[in-house]
């Protein structure tokens, strides 16, 4: 056999094995790129969390406007979640912040989170929604969490005071907001790519990052509050 033959004979036998590689690498690739765009938002999730967060903070905004009525009918009266000075949901729901838009806040809330609820009811049944109507569900969450933040502020830096059922609110509106937003890049209505997209998708983390630095905000804000509250200062 001449060097040529050989020659020959050697590529022949290296093609095959050239060939595996490069298909197992192509495999590889495909299960890489398949576990990278695993999807954090799924509709049945995405549902599931609008379905509880609704139904949750719809209770919490029928508790506020009862007690907004009860309250108006006995300005003197001392509702069940009036713990403390700083704790206190009478003290949040007679300031002007309680009706910043013209009508009670609760009143918004209980038509939102109706609406939610009823969107997350869609996403759980797997119905086939257009694609204006994922841009009006995150139009409505962006509200929802800009009204959160516009509440929250004033009540820990100007009003002075937390209401209870207004903290469930704000937990209830935290997750379906961020749940939303993931599920709006997955499904590719909101164009976003590379890094950006991938911490949208995150939406527990974001969620529990905002607990936590509400959480920070709330002690450093009310810190001698809770000193005399627990006896400490």
């Amino acid at each position: 056999m001449n060097a040529r033959s050989r020659s020959e004979n050697t590529h022949r036998g290296a093609a095959p094995q050239d060939d595996e590689a490069a298909l197992r690498a192509e495999v590889e690739a495909e299960l890489a790129a398949e576990r990278a765009s695993r999807r954090r938002a799924p509709d049945l999730l995405v549902g599931i969390v609008l379905l509880i967060g609704g139904a949750l903070g719809w209770i919490a905004a029928l508790a506020l406007f009862m007690d907004k009525i009860f309250l108006s009918a006995n300005p003197d009266a001392q509702l069940g979640c009036d713990i403390n000075p700083f704790i206190s949901c009478g003290t949040v729901m007679m300031t002007w912040q309680a009706s910043a838009l013209g009508i009670p806040n609760m009143a918004i809330g209980l038509g939102g989170f109706a609406i939610m609820g009823a969107i997350g009811s869609l996403l759980v049944s797997r119905a086939a929604v257009p694609r204006w109507f994922r841009w009006a569900t995150l139009g409505g969450m962006v509200f929802a969490f800009a009204m959160v933040h516009f509440l929250a502020i004033s009540a820990i830096f100007v009003i002075h005071a937390l209401c209870p059922w207004c903290l469930v609110v704000w937990v209830v509106t935290a997750p379906m907001f961020f749940a939303v937003l993931a599920h709006t890049v997955e499904t590719g209505t909101l164009a976003v790519r590379g890094v950006l997209a991938a911490l949208l998708r995150r939406w527990v983390v974001l969620t529990l990052l905002w607990y936590a630095l509400v959480a920070v905000v709330i002690v450093i804000a009310f810190w001698p509050q809770w000193m005399a509250t627990f006896g400490l200062n």
